[in-house]
């Protein structure tokens, strides 16, 4: 039993070592993305699923105050990069970052 508990302490110390390095190289991805894009309404769109996944069509026209053919338009570019995919209940989610 002892023996169980170190192995969790152990865990959870490299755990909490490797979070933030982690988290630096998930935002230095997404960072990479969005200099990739050029149109400020595909950007926009790109930020607000990284914040809010899994968002619906509707979802983010009304929080954002987007035009129907601008959302449309910014989520086939994100689709078409491979940034974003949308899954079997019209759900908008970010692809994974390398």
């Amino acid at each position: 039993m002892e023996s169980e508990g170190e192995w969790s302490a152990l865990v959870e110390s490299l755990a909490e070592a490797l979070v933030p390095a982690l988290s630096v190289k998930l935002r230095r991805a997404h960072y990479e993305r969005i200099l990739s894009i050029r149109a400020p309404s595909v950007k926009l769109i790109y930020l607000h699923l990284v914040k809010t996944q899994p968002q619906t069509f509707v979802a983010m026209r009304r929080a954002l105050g987007l035009g129907r053919m601008t959302v449309d338009r910014a989520l086939k570019d994100l689709l078409g990069r491979g940034y974003i995919s949308q899954d079997d209940r019209y759900l908008y989610w970010i692809e994974d970052v390398e």
